[in-house]
């Protein structure tokens, strides 16, 4: 089984939950991670699915047109980075919309749809039909089990198919004393590498792993932002500077890909089971 990469493609002050009317007077610093993830893929001959932020792509548009001509897969992060339950249908539907329009310039379209904060849960499940019905093919925002400011305890935790016709590919979670920890971000930067390792492994047996990281989590240097909540403040600068080590081992250990290649596999298997059951 494969680990499809992903990358959550934002500045380092962008996922703090920080007004966007703040984001204006801070260091812009996201190109320190975007160069060691594009090596790091070379390296590795690894196309990863990275999902856009539209003010990001404003900002940086080289960025995206690297990005693109490396050939790695897009997706759709919003444009502003929200929680979903805290935003009505209205307005989420106005930020899908904005990210199609800002992308276009790149001659690519979005098949994928990652929430922030992985912020769909029971108070924002009418997104996935507005994310269906603007024409995404999948979506991997549910992440299921507790992440305490978010998250689906008991959701299927499996690659299937919504009522409405939407692929869902969950955020993959191991359990660590109790809790539910998902697969990439802090959590791999706080966790030893062989534990997360051996809990891998042992998700990958049975089932495709998603693995999700940010470019700022490459930048060891980052500055600190005052008056953040102490829960975001040591999940945001925990372990930065193990993150590159981590990622080598990750890359050298693990095959890697992008989101639509392990579900184009998994159709086919679908479509093969389907076909043997018809048989017998």
């Amino acid at each position: 089984m494969k680990i499809a990469f992903t990358v959550d493609f934002e500045d380092w002050y962008q996922g703090v939950d920080l007004p966007m009317e703040r984001w204006g007077s801070i260091e812009k610093r996201l190109h320190i991670g975007h160069y060691k993830l594009l090596e790091l893929f070379q390296k590795y001959n690894v196309k990863a699915t990275y999902f856009l932020l539209g003010k990001t792509i404003e900002e940086h548009p080289r960025f995206i047109d690297e990005i693109i001509k490396e050939g790695h897969e897009i997706g759709c992060h919003t444009y502003s980075h929200p929680f979903l339950y805290r935003i009505t249908p209205e307005k989420f539907r106005e930020e899908i919309r904005k990210c199609k329009q800002l992308i276009n310039q790149f001659g690519v379209t979005y098949t994928g749809f990652r929430a922030p904060y992985f912020s769909i849960d029971q108070r924002s499940t009418w997104a996935l039909d507005i994310i269906r019905e603007e024409g995404f093919v999948y979506d991997t925002s549910i992440f299921p089990g507790d992440a305490k400011r978010t998250g689906m305890p008991g959701f299927n935790p499996k690659v299937h198919e919504l009522e409405n016709g939407l692929t869902e590919f969950p955020i993959s979670t191991i359990k660590f004393m109790g809790l539910d920890f998902g697969v990439g971000g802090g959590y791999f930067r706080l966790l030893p590498y062989n534990y997360f390792k051996s809990k891998l492994e042992k998700i990958l047996a049975h089932r495709s792993s998603i693995f999700y990281i940010h470019p700022w989590e490459l930048d060891v240097d980052q500055p600190k932002i005052s008056g953040l909540n102490s829960r975001i403040k040591f999940t945001h600068y925990v372990n930065l500077d193990s993150t590159e080590k981590k990622l080598n081992r990750l890359l050298t250990e693990f095959e890697c890909t992008n989101v639509s290649e392990i579900l184009s596999k998994h159709e086919y298997e679908q479509q093969q089971q389907n076909l043997y059951t018809y048989r017998n």
